[in-house]
């Protein structure tokens, strides 16, 4: 499936080293990794790592089903996952593939012709001393199945729809049992890596009853009715985010973290779960994330020195962090002062969204010639140049071409549509737009004629668009402001409105044309779609029709076709499936594509094991501090 919701953190793989078979066969490909002193200095146990939040993204929901409005880095990748591990691991050391060895379900079984999965689990126990069990799964697979509106990355007729059953074999061993025979690949990739086991101690609907054992008959989760009540307990309680660490639901955790704290500014602090059975336990003895008001504030921290294992200047000097592009130049300085350097790419695209049910400028979105002239605006090259600080890649497709990877095809580097102001202008004009340089160009032309400008789109229709973006990022602001002046000479008038992430991230969302809330026209994220918990770029949780993650309601019959082929070819021809719905998007222009951002990470000269992750999750339960 997809990525993630959007990925607003500017970090991920460096470059992506992934050998997949031409069948694209299921294949464990990495390993768990072990403490050593490699690099220098002797490898000590203890000691606080700090990690630097994005501007103003701190955790704000800790429940690991969670809806769009919620579905953020630093929710998941940042937070969740260190408390509850999905079923399934990828991407560890920056490769985009699945990682047995450190995933709580051994490698999938299929039968039946692929309508058959059975799945084997690891010993993990729960923080009470249960086990993590087939039924632990069967209840994230209820719980799904009821409350499909409350997950960011359903998709109509995907997971958990193509789950007819389930069956607790052992209490290790779950086997599914599907509608229609898929793709081993992309099932494996993009619909059991959405698995989240639950613990049956949180299957109540309310505090006072007494948490039921997973032998317990009749539990609410079993029935439709008991399911959404259990989500809807739950959900509430994942709004109180004071009580996270005391809440008697949180703290029953089979990570290798347990919270500590969370508090009002965003400060989260861990210990070490010592009831971790999972590899790779923390050689830490604290890690704690912290909060930032914006790019400026963390580095002002950052050029304090990195932390090096102790509790630090005031406890806020950063371990792992980041450099703002506008800082990029500090780079000897920051080595000097004991800091490694590590370039951070995503595997994932970048784009804006515009809103094809807005009531107003909906019709003019929906024209594919408007989309194609509005692309010709944005000067990915220059942009990386002028206000990435040369860490960023262009967007070209949504498979894309870099960082280096197993799925993209040779079109995917090429840019259909150039910076090209004259072409832009060429386009519009052909379409029946009167066009008023520095001034606002309207239509001349109302139709549906292939020489006039659509349908929906009246005489005298403007064209001037809000384009809401969040603060905080530099390169934002300055790529913005760009557009924005680009679009004046086609008089395509552009008013910005800079707000905050989470704004965005609670504005932009699929809405009806009726509602009120489709007023927002153009929306941009600040970042990355990475491709998690769907890690196979095969697009149905943002580009079909009815997903979820598919915000800005577009719909295409053709690319749906072209969408489900990917999921549903036989392995050997997973590929060219893939290519065609890749060169169909990339034309269509469902979103307009950007740069890509990546980052500099910073990380502590004595801290090792700190390598960034294909999909944007952090693992520090692998790093560890060196002396000597």
């Amino acid at each position: 499936m997809k990525a993630p919701s959007r990925s607003r953190r500017r970090m991920t793989s460096a470059a992506l080293a992934l050998a997949v078979a031409a069948a694209l066969g299921l294949a464990a490909c990495s390993s768990g990794s072990t403490a050593s002193s490699s690099g220098g200095g002797k490898a000590v146990e203890g000691g606080t790592a700090n990690f630097a939040e994005q501007p103003l993204q701190t955790p704000t929901y800790i429940f690991p089903l969670v809806s769009g409005a919620d579905f953020s880095v630093e929710n998941t990748a940042d937070f969740q996952t260190l408390l509850y591990p999905p079923l399934y691991w990828y991407g560890d050391k920056g490769a985009t593939s699945v990682d047995y060895p450190l995933s709580i379900g051994d490698a999938p079984v299929y039968s039946d012709g692929n309508r058959v999965v059975t799945i084997t689990l690891k010993h993990y126990v729960w923080s009470d001393g249960e086990i993590v069990s087939a039924r632990d799964v069967g209840f994230w697979i209820n719980l799904l199945k009821a409350n499909t509106a409350g997950w960011a990355s359903y998709v109509p007729g995907g997971f958990p729809d193509n789950v007819v059953s389930w069956k607790a074999l052992s209490p290790t061993t779950v086997q599914l049992r599907l509608n229609a025979s898929y793709n081993p690949f992309w099932f494996t990739y993009n619909e059991l890596s959405q698995i989240t086991p639950l613990p049956i101690a949180w299957d109540r609907t309310s505090l006072t009853q007494q948490a039921p054992s997973p032998a317990a008959a009749n539990l609410p989760d079993t029935t439709t009715a008991g399911a959404k009540a259990v989500y809807g307990f739950l959900n509430g309680e994942a709004k109180k985010i004071s009580g996270y660490a005391s809440s008697p639901i949180w703290s029953v955790v089979d990570g290798p973290w347990k919270l500590t704290s969370l508090t009002s500014d965003g400060t989260a602090t861990f210990v070490p779960n010592p009831r971790y059975s999972g590899p790779q336990k923390p050689h830490l003895a604290k890690f704690v994330e912290l909060p930032f008001t914006s790019t400026t504030a963390e580095f002002s921290v950052l050029k304090a020195g990195p932390a090096s294992g102790g509790p630090g200047r005031s406890g806020q000097q950063i371990s792992v962090g980041y450099v703002p592009d506008n800082d990029l130049p500090q780079q000897p300085a920051l080595r000097a002062q004991g800091y490694q350097l590590i370039k951070d790419f995503p595997f994932g695209f970048d784009y804006f969204e515009p809103n094809f049910n807005n009531p107003k400028v909906g019709p003019i979105l929906r024209q594919l010639y408007f989309r194609q002239a509005f692309q010709h605006l944005v000067d990915q090259t220059g942009w990386i140049h002028a206000y990435y600080g040369g860490l960023g890649v262009p967007t070209y497709s949504p498979v894309p071409a870099s960082p280096a990877n197993p799925y993209s095809d040779a079109n995917a580097s090429v840019n259909p549509y150039p910076f090209s102001v004259p072409a832009a202008r060429a386009l519009l004009a052909g379409h029946g737009w009167k066009i008023v340089p520095n001034g606002v160009s309207t239509c001349a032309r109302p139709g549906t004629a292939a020489n006039e400008c659509g349908q929906g789109i009246r005489a005298g229709e403007p064209l001037n668009f809000t384009l809401m973006y969040p603060s905080g990022l530099p390169y934002t602001d300055g790529s913005m402001a760009d557009l924005q002046s680009v679009a004046k000479q086609v008089g395509i008038e552009i008013s910005l409105n800079e707000v905050t992430s989470a704004t965005v991230t609670s504005t932009i969302l699929s809405c009806a044309q009726s509602s009120s809330a489709c007023d927002w026209e153009i929306g941009q994220y600040g970042a990355s779609w990475v491709f998690a918990p769907g890690h196979y770029p095969s697009g149905e949780e943002i580009f079909q029709t009815g997903a979820l993650g598919n915000v800005n309601n577009y719909s295409d019959p053709a690319v749906d076709k072209l969408i489900a082929a990917t999921t549903t070819t036989s392995a050997a021809g997973a590929q060219a499936a893939l290519n065609a719905y890749a060169d169909q998007v990339r034309l269509q222009l469902p979103d307009f594509w950007q740069p890509s951002p990546g980052s500099l990470d910073t990380a502590a000269s004595n801290l090792r094991g700190y390598t960034p992750n294909a999909y944007g999750f952090i693992s520090p339960q692998e790093w560890y501090f060196t002396k000597g």
